[in-house]
């Protein structure tokens, strides 16, 4: 009985290892894919060859056709809404979890009800606001529209449900207010779900696209998504630099999710634990 026992539970194991080792295989195709074709030569393309053939002239092109203004742009335009995003969605989540206030539970409804809007819905009043604010081709058009998220928001709440109240109370014993308390305890505490809030706003704001090419009609203002897409109109022939510019855009999401990986796997299990 023990031995079949087991085996059921090596077969189990060996079943779920074979199971993610084909899921992985299947997204990094792709990504694979596009990593060697950006290390071909124009005679090459859609050829398969031995690496000694491998040349690094299509990362030149994309450097020179704009890559670091692009990435410039990305990075200021990142790093704005990642800010904005840290200050707003854990001060909100907070006080939806914790302080009990009259509309409290309307706001959060709201909050939800927002997520259920498709962003194509709200382009057009965004940027007919931009417009009268003089934002085009700006860094403010791109960064403060989208410096709150609803889910983010949503999605601290849920992580601060999960802190036990008798901290708080441990330390509103100690002499400090409702400020001291969210800076000096929860905050320490929240370091998990500040990097997968991070993860989030960076992914969603280093790959947007729709906003960007809206917004912004100048070579200088251009973010990577919208300069790789000119790049593929200008080079349309060529798919090893389209493949290139593709490999330059992923490889800071992928790198981020590396570093932060722990801290994002163990926020969504605690941010689920509590409603």
């Amino acid at each position: 009985m023990m031995k079949s026992m087991k085996r059921q539970k090596l077969v189990s194991e060996w079943i779920r290892h074979v199971l993610l080792t084909a899921f992985v295989i299947v997204y990094l195709i792709p990504f694979l894919y596009a990593l060697y074709e950006s290390f071909l030569s124009k005679a090459d393309i859609n050829k398969w060859v031995w690496p000694h053939r491998f040349v690094l002239e299509n990362y030149v092109y994309v450097f020179e056709a704009g890559l670091p203004i692009w990435y410039r742009n990305t990075l200021i335009m990142t790093v704005g809404i990642i800010l904005g995003n840290v200050v707003t969605n854990t001060l909100a989540g907070y006080a939806l979890a914790k302080i009990r206030f009259p509309g409290s539970r309307l706001v959060f409804f709201l909050i939800i009800g927002t997520m259920m809007i498709p962003g194509q819905i709200t382009l057009v009043p965004i940027y007919s606001m931009c417009v009268k604010l003089g934002w085009i081709n700006t860094y403010r058009g791109l960064i403060i529209p989208f410096m709150t998220s609803g889910m983010l928001t949503f999605f601290m709440r849920q992580f601060f449900l999960s802190i036990p109240n008798e901290i708080e109370e441990a330390a509103r014993i100690d002499g400090l207010g409702r400020f001291g308390i969210f800076s000096r305890v929860v905050l320490p505490n929240s370091r998990t779900a500040l990097a997968t809030l991070i993860i989030f706003a960076f992914k969603d704001s280093w790959n947007s696209f729709i906003w960007p090419v809206t917004l912004t009609n100048q070579l200088d203002k251009y973010v990577i998504t919208v300069g790789l897409n000119a790049l593929k109109g200008r080079y349309y022939e060529w798919v090893n630099i389209s493949m290139t510019g593709v490999v330059c855009a992923t490889l800071p999401v992928v790198a981020l999710f590396i570093i932060l990986q722990k801290q994002f796997t163990q926020s969504i299990v605690l941010a689920g634990i509590k409603g």
